[in-house]
């Protein structure tokens, strides 16, 4: 079985641990319906890490990409130990540098295990950390608790300060709270001092509402939070850290190309490795379809192509091209995508635009109206013609933010 031609992988999340020492009430892979992670090990093996190894830099050399990313997550990855850590690193180091192809590793916790043990190796070996932490502490302790119900919030930051302190430069992953002050989050957010941080929206559908997105909800209160958020940040002169989403929407403004599962007109070259060694579409979608996960395609008897044929990879690879009827009219699409695949869910399939559909819309309005109000006439009528890289947008958006501060 051979996938699309257009089909290709460039970063495999690779869940080398399947459990968690966290009990987050929100958390999509053990309380929001899906039970398939009972029936996985606890930990991936030494057979299946190498399976692993050899069928990513055997798709990259069929398929031409010269760079490729294992994202270690799981449950929580450092549950797997060092042991288990360095060899997949060590053994995907030596098979990809041996083919002259660039490989990279991350890997997103929940920070509590973080510890000068952990950070020295991960330094040591090249692994660039995220780490979650949800707003506020009470908005974190309210939600990140751990099995016995108790609240994360010291530990998670604690974690963060050692793994800044080895220079990690870490990230910060961050869901939304409505509960939580957007103004106070954006404080507390400066104070932690990350370079970056992922603001996401809930998980949830149409079938599974999130908070305030219910039948009898009204108004846009997703895209309201953020936009109290960014006015914070888009006016302060030196906020100290980048937020994907808004980078992401004012980029698309210019008419950079943004790789993104969640905007963007880009597709999602992104499979999930079970640590069974069983390959999949993004995990989230067990929200939607539990079981999606137990694909009965595996590493250690199938190659990369095999999972890319499979009808749910193929839905979340493409989500943004092949969008809902209603989303094809709708003239943000290009920066919108649709919305991230999992959040159109509904009675009739995929077919939906988002749950979140009108934040989008109000919070993606903003942010274009305000990106093109502040830059010269030629750069609009360049952004419509000429695209260019994210990096090329970001440089302009600084750039035209500080002259609008100075003014």
């Amino acid at each position: 079985m051979q996938a699309d031609a257009a089909r290709r992988c460039r970063l495999a999340v690779t869940k080398i641990a399947s459990r968690c020492n966290l009990d987050c009430t929100y958390c999509y892979m053990y309380n929001m319906g899906d039970e398939s992670w009972r029936a996985q090990p606890k930990c991936m093996s030494a057979a299946v890490i190498e399976a692993l190894v050899g069928r990513a830099a055997d798709h990259c050399l069929a398929h031409g990409i010269d760079d490729f990313t294992f994202a270690l997550h799981g449950g929580e990855p450092l549950l797997a130990g060092r042991d288990r850590v360095a060899m997949l690193v060590k053994l995907a180091r030596a098979r990809f540098d041996a083919l002259g192809l660039s490989v990279r590793f991350a890997m997103q916790t929940n920070g509590v295990l973080l510890d000068d043990a952990w950070c020295g190796f991960l330094a040591e070996h090249g692994v660039r950390v995220g780490v979650s932490i949800d707003a506020t502490a009470a908005a974190h302790d309210r939600q990140r608790v751990t099995h016995r119900g108790k609240g994360s919030y010291a530990r998670a930051v604690a974690g963060l300060r050692t793994a800044q302190r080895h220079g990690l430069r870490p990230g910060i992953l961050s869901v939304i709270d409505l509960s939580a002050d957007p103004a106070d989050t954006f404080a507390h957010l400066k104070e932690l001092g990350a370079e970056r941080v992922d603001l996401l929206l809930p998980e949830g559908n149409h079938l599974l509402p999130p908070a305030g997105k219910g039948l009898a909800a009204r108004g846009t209160p997703y895209a309201d939070w953020l936009l109290v958020l960014f006015e914070h940040w888009w006016n302060d002169p030196a906020p100290g850290f980048q937020v994907r989403l808004f980078e992401q929407i004012m980029g698309a403004t210019l008419g950079a190309r943004i790789r993104a599962d969640s905007l963007g007109m880009g597709e999602n070259e992104v499979l999930v490795i079970e640590t069974n060694g069983d390959i999949g579409p993004v995990d989230v979608l067990r929200v939607a379809l539990p079981g999606i996960g137990a694909s009965g395609i595996n590493v250690q008897d199938h190659a990369f192509d095999d999972a890319l044929a499979q009808h749910a990879v193929g839905l979340y690879h493409g989500s943004h091209g092949d969008l809902p009827a209603a989303c094809r009219r709708c003239p943000i699409n290009r920066i919108c995508g649709g919305g991230y695949l999992s959040h159109r869910y509904g009675a009739a399939g995929f077919d939906n635009p988002s749950v979140y559909c009108a934040d989008l819309t109000r919070l993606i309005t903003t942010l274009r109206n305000r990106a093109l109000s502040i830059l010269p006439e030629r750069l609009r009528i360049d952004a419509d013609i000429h695209p260019m890289s994210f990096e090329q947008a970001r440089s302009i958006q600084a750039a035209a933010k500080a002259t609008a501060l100075q003014s």
